[in-house]
């Protein structure tokens, strides 16, 4: 699961911080030909977007004030803008990656938890339950989503363990290192590949301890 964490409301400037979202597809690959990659192949290689909105102040109302959910919220501000200005063009491309990229996401808001300004000085001294109402509602719905969606590691239907997970990393830092772009499919084959050599040699070694050498055949 992947948090982005912000004080407030989505702005421009808060999209405009994600702005490396849309160099994605030029520093990974999906697959070693085929040419260059959209952001939505990527996207079926993305975790969970968690956008969460800290000290969040705003009424959640459209445009026709009506209410709305946060995610909502997220959907209206990853909408494409219109306008002549030179710089739309580059503001919507934002927008299309983090789309594209992220094809599951959600957006929670958390209230300031306390008003009294010198009560949030020693916040860490007070209990929960004395946090505002609306904090605790909110910071629960945001807990149980966490522990309701978050899930291993996976590629493609397979889960990944942790000596998996540590070499799919070594072999796209190798590759970066050595100036190529990360493939998955290639890191993926490399990874599965090691698995099998060493779980054949982990069977092969059982198997030899497994015979009486003391006794003759």
């Amino acid at each position: 699961m992947t948090t982005g964490l912000w004080m407030g409301g989505i702005d421009e400037a808060a999209l405009d911080r994600l702005s490396l979202v849309t160099q994605m597809t030029k520093h990974i690959r999906v697959r070693a030909s085929g040419g260059k990659n959209s952001a939505a192949e990527l996207g079926q290689f993305s975790p969970i977007f968690v956008w969460l909105l800290r000290d969040f102040y705003l009424d959640l109302t459209d445009e026709d004030n009506r209410k709305i959910t946060p995610r909502d919220y997220l959907e209206l501000a990853l909408r494409s803008v219109q306008g002549k200005q030179k710089d739309i063009d580059a503001k919507n491309q934002i927008r299309e990656s983090i789309r594209a990229l992220f094809p599951d996401r959600e957006c929670f808001t958390l209230v300031r938890p306390l008003n009294n300004e010198n009560d949030l000085q020693r916040l860490d001294q007070i209990s929960l339950d004395k946090l505002r109402p609306e904090f605790q509602r909110e910071l629960n719905a945001l807990i149980t989503f966490v522990l309701e969606r978050t899930k291993p590691k996976q590629v493609g239907a397979t889960m990944m363990t942790g000596p998996v997970l540590i070499g799919i990393t070594e072999s796209y830092l190798d590759a970066l290192n050595h100036g190529a772009v990360p493939t998955i499919s290639s890191s993926w084959q490399s990874v599965e590949e090691a698995e099998c050599r060493r779980a054949y040699d982990s069977a092969t070694e059982v198997y030899m301890a497994s015979f009486d050498r003391s006794k003759p055949p």
